[in-house]
């Protein structure tokens, strides 16, 4: 595994921007589906719909940090469960380290939730 430093400015940028649209689009599906707004709910059905057909097709791994390890120049994961998104966040924002197999769980389930709750609210209230 390369250390980033051993990769360009600019490379490095590249990286930051996938990792700051993966942070967003996981807020945005954790919560959006709360929201008074339809935009809302269209957002999380489509980006969340989105990635479980991509973690389907890619088995498990997620594009996202795929294309943010290719430009830091860090070799792919050997399973999806060892490069957990959202066990990095937890463990980088507040320090928590969690089982990997939990925090795809819970990923799956709140998206899921999320989903299924945007999706009653669009098609059926």
């Amino acid at each position: 595994m390369a250390a980033t430093s051993e990769v360009s400015w600019l490379n490095n940028r590249i990286a930051d921007s996938f990792y700051l649209l993966h942070i967003f689009i996981t807020f945005f599906c954790a919560i959006m589906w709360l929201g008074p707004y339809e935009w809302m709910w269209w957002g999380v059905f489509i980006l969340y719909g989105m990635t479980e057909i991509c973690w389907f097709f890619r088995d498990g791994y997620c594009i996202l940090t795929d294309l943010e390890r290719r430009f830091r120049n860090i070799s792919r994961a050997d399973t999806a469960l060892d490069q957990n998104f959202i066990k990095r966040v937890l463990y980088q924002f507040f320090r928590i380290n969690i089982d990997p197999l939990f925090a795809s769980k819970m990923t799956k389930l709140w998206g899921l939730s999320g989903w299924i709750i945007a999706s009653l609210r669009i098609f059926i209230l």
